[in-house]
C-alpha cells in the first residue's frame, strides 16, 4: 500500500469512520508521529488507561520486549471500551527495525486477520541525521513495509508534506483554540523561517499563548511571537541608515543578530521595505489617498505616517541607488552564506553615507 501523507492520514483518523489495524509511522521529523498517537488515543479511546493504552519498546533498555507478547496483547481487545486497545510499539534501534523471520510471519498472519478492536502502531523513532535516515530508509523502513505489505497496513511518511497543507493545519489548529490568523500572517512566519515547515509547525505553542488584539494574530504580531524581535526594530535601523547614523546602525543590527535573525532575511526586509517606500512615491505622485497607500502596502497605522513623510523626502535617484546596493546584497546573501552576508550588511550603512558625501560634491 503506498504512503499516507501526514496531515491527511492525520484528518482519516479524526474522522473516526475507518478502522486502522496496523500503522507504520516514519521519517526524519519523527516528532510529528507523536501527533498521530494523540490523534489516534483522542479519537478512539474514551479514556486513556494503562488497560487500553499500552506502549512497547524495541531498543537496548527492554530486552524483554518480543512480537509475539505485542500480537497477543492485540488479539486481547474486545468491543468493551476499556478493552478496546492503542498498541505502540517504538523501535528505537535500527537492527530491530525488520523482525526476524518467526516475526514476520507473526505479524502477516495478525495482518490477514486484524482484530477490529485493536489499533496497532509500528513507530520508527530513531536517534539519526537526515543522510543517515535516508540510507536507513533505503536499507531497513523499505524492507519492514514490504514485508508487511497489505490492505490492512497502512504507511505515514512523515516528511512528505507541502506548505499548503502546513498553513491548513496550522489554521484549523487556532481556529479550534479560540484564534484566528491572517493569510500575511502566515506568509511572514514562512519568511522568517525560510520555507522549512517543519520549523513552522514547531511556532504553534507560541502562537497559542500569543497575547494579541481581537484574539487574531495579525504580520504585525509576528516578529515578537516567533522570533521574540520588536518588529520596530527594522524601522529603527531604516532610522539609522536615513540620519546617517553608522554607530546606532550597527549597535541594532548586533542586537538583530543576538537575537537569532538571519542576515537573509535582514537583508529581504529592507528589500521589502524599500520597495514599499519607491511604490509610496509613485501612488503619491498619482495622487492616492494616504490611507488607500497605506493599505495597499500594508502599513500598520501606527507607522503610516512616518512611512509618508519618508517616502516624500526621499530623491527618486537616492532611492533607485540604495535599491540596487540591497539587491546586491540580497544576492550575496543567497550564494555567498552568512558570515559574508553579515559582514556586507555592516558595511551597508557605510555605503550609503559614502554615496550621500559623493552626490553633496
Amino acid at each position: 500500500m503506498p504512503d499516507v501523507l501526514f496531515f491527511r492520514f492525520l484528518n482519516n483518523i479524526k474522522t473516526g469512520k475507518q478502522p486502522f489495524p496496523v500503522t507504520i509511522i516514519y521519517g526524519f521529523n519523527e516528532f510529528l508521529g507523536e501527533k498521530i498517537i494523540q490523534a489516534f488515543s483522542e479519537t478512539f479511546l474514551e479514556e486513556k488507561g494503562e488497560f487500553n493504552y499500552r506502549r512497547y519498546y524495541f531498543d537496548s533498555e527492554y530486552e524483554d520486549t518480543s512480537w509475539e507478547e505485542i500480537i497477543s496483547e492485540a488479539n486481547t481487545s474486545s468491543f468493551f471500551v476499556r478493552s478496546r486497545k492503542l498498541i505502540i510499539v517504538t523501535i528505537r534501534e535500527e537492527k530491530k527495525i525488520v523482525p526476524e523471520k518467526y516475526d514476520v510471519q507473526l505479524l502477516t498472519t495478525y495482518l490477514e486477520n486484524p482484530n477490529p478492536n485493536a489499533i496497532l502502531v509500528i513507530y520508527i523513532s530513531l536517534n539519526a541525521t537526515k543522510d543517515d535516515f535516508k540510507q536507513v530508509k533505503n536499507q531497513k523502513i523499505n524492507k519492514l513495509i514490504k514485508a508487511l505489505s497489505s490492505s490492512n497496513c497502512y504507511t505515514v511518511n512523515l516528511d512528505k508534506i507541502s506548505e499548503i497543507e502546513v498553513k491548513s493545519y496550522i489554521k484549523r489548529y487556532l481556529n479550534e483554540r479560540g484564534l484566528a490568523i491572517t493569510a500575511s500572517a502566515l506568509d511572514k512566519i514562512f519568511e522568517i523561517k525560510e520555507d522549512d515547515f517543519i520549523s513552522v509547525l514547531y511556532q504553534l505553542p507560541r502562537l497559542e499563548i500569543a497575547e494579541v488584539q481581537d484574539k487574531s494574530i495579525d504580520s504585525e504580531d509576528i516578529d515578537k511571537i516567533v522570533t521574540g524581535v520588536e518588529a520596530h526594530s527594522i524601522w529603527d535601523l531604516t532610522d539609522a541608515i536615513e540620519n546617517e547614523d553608522p554607530e546606532k546602525y550597527l549597535k541594532i543590527l548586533r542586537y538583530l543578530f543576538i537575537n537569532g535573525i538571519k542576515a537573509a532575511l535582514i537583508i529581504g526586509t529592507l528589500v521589502t521595505h524599500y520597495n514599499k517606500i519607491y511604490i509610496a512615491k509613485f501612488l503619491l505622485k498619482q495622487n492616492f489617498p494616504i490611507p488607500e497607500i497605506g493599505r495597499a502596502l500594508g502599513q500598520h497605522s501606527y507607522f503610516l505616517d512616518k512611512f509618508i513623510r519618508t517616502a516624500r523626502n526621499f530623491s527618486e535617484e537616492r532611492l533607485q541607488h540604495i535599491l540596487n546596493m540591497i539587491y546586491d546584497l540580497d544576492y550575496e546573501s543567497k550564494t555567498s552564506g552568512e558570515e559574508s552576508a553579515r559582514l556586507s550588511l555592516q558595511n551597508f550603512a557605510f555605503q550609503v553615507k559614502l554615496f550621500s558625501t559623493a552626490g553633496s560634491h
